[in-house]
């Protein structure tokens, strides 16, 4: 029976001071993330409630989930690697691996058993999520559940990269502070992509920005389901826990070649991953989408030559990318665009240009109704007159501030003071 160790490592994970910190903070920070995420909602909500164009902009996900797991982001980028760590770190330290070797358990199960352990204190993390899902519909809210699965899967699977990267630098790091800076680096990596992207530091990394990581939880928030981005985490967990594996298990001597192979195989995936691309917008207001229409109209199209006129940090571009740009990506999953440099960008500065076939116009405007004026006149082509009848009305919510006490109590006083006891209770066994 092999259940024991597994248990072993579950209790040896939980009981922790460690763990103690890691769900006061994961209960203080989504609790204020919950209650400023409502707070917010609920007043831009008195403006909406008798303005039905207005309202329209009222969405659960991006109003109050989204926020939420905003915080539980921090935590499992920057708390939870330390805990994650520590599971092979103090094993290393104390030298118990070779014991447990000795026992009827291959290091194999070992390694597996402690990679559970972790993925179930994901789990139960998730879990202590359910109460703010009952405070939002007992205060009348709207709950999307589709919409709220798939940003959970998101985070579920960020969360499998965060403990497989953690696992590498604890296999491969005998110290675990130097486990955790290398963590907490190869995490951070992602954001100063995005950072450079957003600064136009270098212009590779705008293509680069595309595949990191929080660009891959994004379209999980924004209610895309990509399989491309599942494919994408799951992919880069595994090539992260066989590197932990290969550096945690001793007996392999030589790690070079099984360390190439691993690499190579994963060059080797991501060829493919690139070109499968299915995205699917199952966000309740449809708002990644055009109208069915339009949709239709643009599949009739050849593909759309792009060419920009402006810097990708320009707030005009932000706009054309999140108002048109992204819903026509929906549809044609390889359209890509150019943006002028050098003397071309500072003469035509504000400028969209589109081809289709021989044909070229210009405009100034990013507006979405201007630009499918363009491509009807350039593609001769008319946009089907229709009408939508699945309008989204939006979720506008005004609440009184006297629940958010209960709320306080429950994540601030309870929650804590049972895990305190269920460690006192579980050292006393021990």
């Amino acid at each position: 029976m092999k259940y024991p160790l597994i248990i072993k490592e579950i209790k040896d994970l939980f009981k922790s001071k460690t763990a103690l910190i890691y769900f006061i903070l994961l209960f203080a920070i989504i609790s204020y993330s919950f209650y400023s995420a409502i707070d917010l909602y609920s007043k831009a909500s008195v403006s909406a409630i008798n303005n039905p164009l207005y309202a329209t902009g009222f969405e659960p996900i991006p109003g109050v989930f989204g926020p939420t797991f905003g915080g539980f982001f921090l935590i499992l980028s920057l708390i939870a690697p330390f805990l994650f760590i520590q599971s092979i770190s103090t094993e290393k330290n104390n030298n118990t691996l070779v014991l447990l070797a000795q026992f009827p358990f291959s290091l194999s199960f070992v390694f597996i058993s402690k990679l559970l352990s972790a993925i179930i204190l994901v789990i139960i993390s998730i879990i202590t999520f359910i109460p703010l899902l009952i405070f939002w519909k007992f205060l009348g809210g709207h709950i999307p559940f589709i919409e709220l699965s798939l940003l959970i899967l998101g985070y579920f699977l960020y969360s499998l990269f965060v403990i497989s990267v953690s696992f590498f630098s604890s296999a491969m790091f005998k110290s675990s502070s130097q486990a955790s800076i290398f963590t907490i680096a190869i995490i951070m990596l992602s954001w100063f992509i995005d950072f450079g992207k957003e600064m136009s530091i270098v212009p590779f990394f705008n293509n680069l920005a595309e595949w990191t990581v929080t660009a891959q939880l994004k379209q999980f928030e924004d209610g895309i389901l990509s399989i491309q981005s599942i494919i994408y985490f799951i992919l880069l967990s595994c090539f992260f826990s066989l590197l932990a594996y290969l550096f945690f298990n001793f007996s392999i001597k030589n790690k070079i070649k099984p360390l190439l192979i691993i690499v190579f195989s994963l060059i080797f995936i991501l060829f493919f991953v690139l070109n499968f691309q299915f995205k699917k917008d199952i966000s309740e207001s449809r708002k990644n989408s055009f109208s069915k229409a339009k949709t239709d109209f643009l599949n009739l199209l050849p593909d759309i030559d792009i060419k920009v006129f402006l810097e990708p940090t320009d707030s005009r571009f932000k706009d054309y990318e999140n108002d048109f740009l992204k819903k026509l990506k929906m549809i044609k999953n390889n359209q890509t665009i150019s943006f002028a440099t050098g003397k071309l960008l500072k003469e035509n500065y504000g400028r969209f240009e589109y081809g289709i076939k021989t044909k070229k116009t210009e405009t100034y405007s990013n507006s979405e109704h201007e630009i499918f004026m363009i491509l009807e006149e350039m593609s001769g082509k008319k946009i089907e007159a229709s009408i939508d009848k699945s309008q989204f009305s939006g979720y506008p919510l005004v609440v009184n501030k006297k629940w958010s006490i209960y709320l306080f109590i429950l994540y601030l006083i309870i929650f804590p003071l049972i895990i305190v006891f269920i460690q006192k209770k579980r050292r006393k066994k021990t």
